[in-house]
């Protein structure tokens, strides 16, 4: 038995090494995470507006072009769950912030108890845990605790940074994703991937959700009570690309759900995701805008923002 121990430990102690170093090298590289982490703390103070949510809102919002001093914490993949921990980390160093917003949207809608699209959003877990200091209340499973876990992602991420010289970081001084420009974009649009990933084929309202609800319901309290007033939008799609299988329940289940919502809780929504207004070269993609399209969504929500604050001062 002791040398049956002996040989694991022979084993065992070179591969602890090797993931501890990989770990360490890794957590040295700079990314959106930290970077949008490390702002907050330094700059909160200035910080009036924020958006904060996923890729569509991580592309479509310009923090310089905004009415307020505001920051874009979005990231990919970003969904209520994260938002909801990240704001409960980050709200203290933020004692100026007067607005949130928050994307919802067609990709926001799933069937009811749907597991199928879970793994990408919890290995995301890891990089939240690991540079953004989010707890999830102790629920982060054993594998998402270290990057060196996945050692091919790893690898990679390390390839990336020291030999290829790559941008790690991808996102400007305010935090808006600096790799999404005209100029990038990989193909003609027509595509079909990306709203075909996000769509249900689930037709009955009754059976679809919004995902992570309860933590979106969870963030509208904790806003609601610190009198940070919340704004929700919905992106605009290109909608005429090659993918003709779109739900419209789907969308319509988006639209309901909101009225009920704005209905319970004190919410300013503004619906541009059928937008006609924004056409091909405003977007980089079918599902994300370009810097283009960003600007002018930006300048929307400008206008949409200051007529909702008219209004309710009117009505008061």
């Amino acid at each position: 038995m002791k040398h049956f121990l002996r040989y694991c430990a022979i084993f065992a102690i070179p591969i602890i090494v090797f993931l501890t170093t990989l770990e360490i090298i890794v957590g040295n590289i700079p990314n959106s995470y930290s970077y949008k982490y490390n702002y907050v703390i330094k700059h909160g103070d200035e910080i009036q507006a924020l958006a904060v949510g996923h890729s569509q809102l991580y592309d479509g919002f310009i923090p310089e072009s905004f009415y307020l001093p505001s920051f874009n914490l979005c990231n990919s993949n970003q969904h209520y769950r994260d938002n909801y921990y990240i704001l409960r980390e980050l709200l203290p160093y933020m004692p100026n912030l007067k607005l949130v917003i928050m994307p919802v949207g067609y990709a926001n809608v799933r069937v009811i108890n749907n597991k199928n699209k879970e793994t990408l959003f919890l290995r995301r877990i890891c990089y939240y845990h690991k540079y953004m200091n989010l707890d999830y209340d102790g629920h982060v499973p054993l594998q998402y605790l270290f990057e060196s876990f996945n050692p091919q992602l790893a690898f990679n991420k390390v390839y990336s940074y020291y030999i290829k010289h790559k941008d790690i970081v991808r996102c400007d001084s305010m935090g808006r994703r600096s790799t999404h420009y005209l100029r990038d974009r990989k193909h003609e649009l027509g595509y079909n991937k990306f709203l075909e990933t996000y769509t249900q084929k689930e037709c009955d309202y009754h059976k679809l959700c919004i995902h992570n609800e309860d933590f979106l319901i969870k963030t509208l309290e904790m806003l609601c009570e610190k009198n940070i007033s919340i704004v929700m939008v919905s992106p605009p799609y290109y909608w005429n690309c090659a993918f003709k299988n779109i739900n419209e329940h789907q969308r319509c289940f988006v639209k309901r759900y909101m009225d009920n919502l704005c209905s319970r809780y004190p919410i300013s929504y503004f619906d541009h995701e059928s937008d006609s207004t924004f056409t091909y070269d405003d977007f980089y993609n079918e599902t994300h805008l370009s810097e283009i399209g960003a600007k002018k969504f930006t300048e929307m929500l400008n206008r949409d923002i200051k007529q909702s604050i008219i209004t309710r001062d009117t009505n008061r």
